[in-house]
């Protein structure tokens, strides 16, 4: 949904960062919702918050600024996008943070039981593994939505029953298989997925066409390295997208040689934890945020402080949605609904922003006037 990251004050001016779903399912159809998000922006800024990588993307002056990587984006016309290189992912809990923990597993992955995942390869992987004589610890957690038909294309439903055919006996022992179908798509608290985390030497993520994963980041939060395809390094600061962070495998066949590699280098990697709290650990990774939007600011020629900036739950909120259903992903109130709530309560919207979850402490209802005076109401005041 619309993560609200600052309210704008004499001194400063406030920032909102909308989702893409919601730039293509409402603001694209609503002429008068884009009139308003434009009338914002003598007092704000607008940030558009891409949920996945965009290689035909299309500039928009409407927003600020995108928050997405330099490789994430590609512009059809060549034009030059203002970037955050920071989203959801960058913002894990403290409770990641490495702590001294037996290393039980060799290998983590987690994943949802979709097809671009590539789950079949991974199963491949620890099969070349197995093979070759190395007898790796594996954990493997993977909510399974509910079965729906018209998923069937999209979703690796017989999951286990691929298991059982390539791995027998002894080899289910040191591979752990969790498939779990309930509380989808995040079954665990924090604080148990976090402990599997500290619990294993490496992540491992074998799909090829995801770019900022959510699940990697918690990894590099947890002080563990990341063997993965290139596209998953993205979400890394140039400067640490190589070991011991990170261990490219160029195509499938490389995997299991540089999980081997990573497993061997653990006692002698220098990891520079400080780095890691920098882009990915949400007390320090504010800091970081926050110096981007001074410098978009800056360039707009608008004022900017440091201060007030919401530093709770960005790594939910950032990509969160208004749709019209409630979830974990989702929160039942439009976008415009959203706008006109914050410009007529200022007050309860700062207290608001103090919260663990601030869009949905706003106490939000959906106005009775139509929607033109709604509209003139709201843009007056910005």
């Amino acid at each position: 949904m619309a993560c609200i990251l600052k309210l704008p004050t004499e001194n400063s001016v406030g920032v909102i960062s909308i989702t893409t779903p919601e730039r293509d399912s409402q603001i694209a159809n609503d002429p008068a919702l884009r009139s308003a998000i434009e009338g914002m922006k003598r007092k704000w800024l607008i940030g558009l918050h891409h949920n996945w990588h965009d290689h035909n993307f299309r500039y928009d002056p409407l927003f600020d600024f995108s928050m997405a990587g330099e490789d994430d984006l590609r512009e059809i016309n060549g034009t030059t996008v203002p970037l955050v290189p920071m989203d959801a992912c960058n913002f894990v809990p403290e409770t990641f943070k490495p702590r001294t923990t037996e290393k039980f597993w060799d290998i983590l992955y987690v994943a949802r039981a979709v097809q671009f995942k590539r789950i079949p390869e991974f199963f491949q992987c620890i099969r070349d593994l197995y093979d070759a004589g190395h007898k790796c610890r594996v954990l493997f957690i993977c909510p399974v939505p509910s079965y729906d038909a018209k998923n069937q294309n999209t979703v690796f439903y017989n999951i286990r029953e691929v298991y059982d055919t390539m791995f027998i006996g002894a080899e289910r022992d040191l591979f752990n298989l969790l498939t779990i179908d309930y509380r989808y798509p995040f079954p665990f608290d924090l604080d148990t997925l976090a402990h599997f985390y500290r619990s294993s030497k490496l992540f491992v993520h074998t799909a090829d066409d995801e770019r900022r994963c959510r699940v990697a980041g918690y990894a590099w939060a947890s002080g563990i390295p990341v063997v993965a395809m290139n596209c998953v390094a993205g979400l890394l600061p140039p400067e640490a997208r190589k070991t011991p962070y990170f261990y490219e495998a160029k195509q499938y066949a490389d995997f299991p040689t540089q999980i081997v590699r990573a497993l061997r280098d653990q006692s002698s990697a220098q990891w520079d934890t400080a780095l890691m709290e920098r882009f990915f650990i949400e007390t320090k990774s504010t800091d970081t945020l926050n110096s981007y939007l001074q410098k978009i600011a800056m360039d707009r020629g608008l004022p900017y402080d440091l201060e007030n900036l919401s530093r709770k739950n960005l790594s939910i909120r950032l990509g969160r949605h208004h749709v019209d259903s409630e979830g974990p992903n989702s929160l039942n109130v439009k976008l415009i609904d959203l706008i006109e709530w914050i410009s007529n309560n200022p007050t309860e919207a700062q207290h608001a922003l103090q919260s663990e979850d601030p869009e949905r402490a706003m106490n939000i209802k959906k106005s009775e006037l139509g929607l033109l005076e709604r509209l003139r109401s709201f843009i007056s005041k910005f």
